[in-house]
């Protein structure tokens, strides 16, 4: 009897690491900020790298804020050698894959803010995924040149 219950505890210590992994979320939010801009900005641009820790592509249709009236997805592309946005109806985050909201690709656009957005302030978005439910992700008030990571040689 004590064979088998040292037994079954062996099993069950042993699934332990893969009980564990399945709580991990399907899709993690990281490096989310917003671009500071003039006090009179009725839009900002919103950036971040999402996740896609799931073995299927994850499909974001949607995302709100208290502090924005309109949360829209763009992307900049480039037509006859001008860079312009273009709506998207959905963001897809391909299966353990990644996809980078940034300058000069996909971007969130955060229209028309309630308050004057300042570096160092915070925003709370949620996103909507139809597999998953609502995801929120806190996004920081920066400065252009924050967001971006330079390298200075000297």
């Amino acid at each position: 009897m004590i064979k088998k219950c040292i037994c079954l505890l062996f099993i069950l210590a042993s699934s332990l690491p893969v009980i564990a992994m399945s709580d991990t979320p399907a899709i993690t939010i990281s490096q989310a900020w917003i671009q500071e801009g003039p006090p009179n900005a009725r839009v900002l641009a919103g950036f971040m790298q999402i996740n896609n820790n799931s073995d299927r592509a994850i499909n974001i249709t949607s995302a709100s804020s208290d502090v924005f009236n309109k949360i829209e997805f763009h992307r900049t592309v480039e037509d006859q050698g001008m860079a312009r946005m273009q709506r998207q109806q959905q963001l897809t985050v391909p299966a353990g894959g990644q996809l980078k909201l940034e300058h000069g690709g996909y971007h969130l656009m955060l229209m028309q803010p309630s308050r004057r957005l300042k570096t160092g302030d915070s925003v709370d978005i949620e996103f909507t995924i139809p597999s998953i439910g609502k995801v929120p992700a806190r996004l920081e008030v920066r400065q252009p040149d924050q967001g971006h990571e330079h390298h200075h040689h000297h």
